[in-house]
């Protein structure tokens, strides 16, 4: 399991290991949410051990993190696109979707944009090859666009179960 960190404010700003978790409590560049969570982890630490469960840590001074611009890769447009074929609607795992690009490179089209990259299933990036999808009847069934979100959505969509563990403790 992974860690939450949270900024002074309780904005998150990323997953960190629990071995970065360990350098950052020891440097006292963070703290637990609560006084049992501090002394489960003390106890924790002293007998050379990670503490279980979900954790989540805050740092004590406010770090200005500068808006995120994502990057278009496998990981980012499943999440864009909901493992979608934005071709025939079939939802499917991770393996049984490729990358494809609506205008092909070999035409001219962008390597590596949101503009030009979506989910296929194999079926239907199989059947475009390198035409564009009027060519061989297929139309989005959405336009690709930027995944412009903020990036603790991202982070939550990613790690569901830290999602959970964090609307509790705003709630």
């Amino acid at each position: 399991m992974s860690v939450l960190l949270l900024n002074a404010s309780m904005q998150p700003l990323n997953v960190i290991s629990r071995r970065r978790l360990c350098v950052l409590l020891t440097k006292q560049r963070v703290a637990l949410l609560s006084d049992e969570a501090e002394l489960e982890a003390a106890a924790a630490l002293a007998g050379r051990r990670l503490p279980e469960g979900i954790v989540m840590v805050r740092l004590l001074r406010t770090v200005h993190v500068p808006r995120r611009m994502l990057r278009p890769n496998r990981r980012n447009l499943l999440l864009r696109d909901d493992h979608t074929c934005q071709y025939c609607g079939f939802v499917g795992p991770a393996s049984e979707l490729t990358v494809d690009h609506v205008l092909p490179i070999s035409r001219g089209g962008a390597a590596n944009s949101w503009e030009n990259q979506v989910v296929a299933c194999k079926r239907c990036n199989w059947r475009k090859a390198s035409s564009r999808p009027e060519e061989v009847g297929l139309h989005l069934r959405r336009p690709a666009r930027p995944l412009t979100q903020e990036y603790a959505h991202i982070l939550f969509l990613r790690y569901p179960e830290l999602k959970q563990a964090y609307d509790a403790l705003v709630a």
